[in-house]
């Protein structure tokens, strides 16, 4: 019976948002003040597009590996587990990263179950992926995506962070702002679609039947995504 979920990760699983302004900090040698709730970086934080692109280089350069997990990282992944869930990563960088993104994950998620669908995917993009992983829930931080994986998905979460700037969500999407309700919702999905697994001699985890996906190891072919050539879905995955 599938039971996959997906996760976003920066935002939560990972502290991005802390972590990239200790970066601008090092990079521009001063303290930088957020001084807008605006999703958007350079708004957030009042930096000029020059000094902003700086903080981007270095960023690109050295620093995906050394993102700090959130305090519920850990928590989140194991409850989700302990309902017979197989957990991937859908995270938006590119594939160049996708070593750096295992890292910083600490072994959580599996190395062959982190996709990296690239820096500038849409949303529409990262959807296709839920479907081509045969995903039942989803959890992710922007509205854009949550939105668009109401349709590949049975469950999709926006994990609301409180920024100005983004569309709201569409109908469909259920908004939470604790991410630990999320192991919560998708129990309630597991029961009551029939999902549930017995506690019993069940073992998480299931990569056979998705051997399409996980045999491309860092997945590669995910970088532009939409062509998504010999992927099948994962149906009856575990």
């Amino acid at each position: 019976m599938n039971r996959i979920v997906a996760l976003d990760v920066d935002g939560v699983l990972t502290d991005f948002d802390a972590h990239w302004r200790q970066c601008a900090e090092r990079v521009l040698g001063r303290i930088v003040a957020q001084v807008h709730e605006d999703h958007q970086l350079r708004t957030r934080y009042g930096l000029n597009r020059q000094e902003c692109d700086a903080v981007w280089r270095a960023y690109h350069d050295d620093e995906w590996s050394r993102l700090p997990l959130y305090v519920h990282a850990a928590d989140l992944i194991y409850a989700l587990e302990d309902l017979g869930c197989t957990i991937w990563a859908v995270t938006s960088i590119g594939v160049r990263h996708w070593e750096s993104r295992a890292r910083s994950l600490h072994g959580l998620i599996p190395a062959k179950r982190i996709l990296c669908v690239g820096h500038a995917a849409s949303a529409s993009e990262k959807a296709d992926v839920l479907h081509y992983l045969d995903a039942v829930a989803f959890l992710d931080d922007h509205p854009a995506n949550a939105s668009r994986a109401v349709s590949s998905v049975l469950l999709s979460v926006l994990l609301d962070r409180g920024y100005k700037g983004l569309e709201a969500p569409d109908h469909g999407v259920t908004v939470i702002d604790d991410p630990m309700d999320f192991p919560v919702l998708v129990e309630q999905l597991l029961r009551r679609t029939g999902r549930i697994a017995s506690r019993e001699g069940f073992a998480p985890g299931g990569l056979a039947a998705c051997e399409g996906l996980a045999s491309r190891e860092g997945l590669a072919p995910l970088q532009g995504v939409a062509p998504l050539q010999g992927l099948a879905p994962c149906k009856g995955a575990a």
